[in-house]
């Protein structure tokens, strides 16, 4: 004859058995392998920094199209391939290609750019859903203005200078801006100020761009400036304009 204990020790111990079983397959649930629509926060990462920038991911009838996106710039990818598990887009313009895993919210992968002389460009790439901040996810209220025009000198390894113009708007804590320079504009920078640090990207599919600086005692911008993989200058940048900036080339 079996004990009433032992009887009731063994429906105790089925009883965990299947209530553990139960809860098995919420707990193991795999991630999603499908793309998800949404507002990820993006990184291409370069020696020493990442530079973030905002990526929106739709559904049209057509299929799966990507926006990149830096301030009031969307630029649209609408050359995108989405299987269960794996993203690949044609970048507009450069030719650029991302190819990614999908795991749940998550997306890693890298962006490959063709280059001069058949030489590729390649930066590990990675995303996350839901995330909408830029450079900080906790900002700060006590920021430094760096909003106006300064007058910025560019320094390569070798000590070769490059000046420029940067034109910055502030509103809080995010500051959008424009870099004049001889070769160009470096339009719709977008980032941050937190205290006395300064954070500008954009990647527009062809060029990814990243300011660093710090506002110094005497109210100068210092900083380092990455171009892609291959092109990194130290900067200084003041407010006061010096006369060779203040001709029509330089509005």
């Amino acid at each position: 004859m079996t004990c009433p204990r032992l009887r009731t020790a063994r429906l105790s111990a089925a009883l965990i058995t299947l209530a553990t079983l139960a809860l098995l397959p919420a707990g193991c649930a795999k991630p999603s392998r499908d793309l998800q629509p949404g507002s990820y926060r993006a990184t291409l990462e370069v020696p020493g920094a990442d530079i973030p920038f905002g990526l929106d991911v739709a559904r049209e009838e057509a299929g799966f199209v990507l926006y990149l996106v830096n301030g009031e710039q969307r630029v649209r990818v609408s050359d995108v391939k989405a299987a269960p598990g794996r993203l690949s887009a044609v970048m507009p313009g450069s030719g650029g290609r991302l190819t990614a895993t999908i795991s749940g919210g998550a997306l890693r992968g890298e962006v490959t750019f063709p280059r001069a002389r058949g030489r590729n460009e390649v930066l590990a790439f990675k995303a996350d859903l839901g995330k909408t901040w830029r450079f900080f996810a906790d900002p700060l209220t006590d920021n430094a203005d760096v909003s106006g025009r300064w007058a910025v000198t560019f320094t390569d390894g070798q000590g070769r200078r490059t000046p420029g113009v940067a034109v910055l708007s502030q509103s809080y804590e995010h500051v959008t801006g424009t870099m004049l320079l001889r070769s160009g504009e470096q339009r719709f920078l977008t980032g941050e100020v937190r205290g006395n640090e300064l954070r500008l990207s954009r990647f527009d599919g062809d060029t990814a761009l990243l300011y660093h600086a710090k506002v110094d005692a005497r109210g100068a911008l210092q900083g380092k400036y990455w171009s892609g993989r291959n092109v990194r200058l130290r900067f200084v940048a003041v407010r006061k304009l010096p006369p060779r900036f203040q001709s029509p080339v330089w509005p």
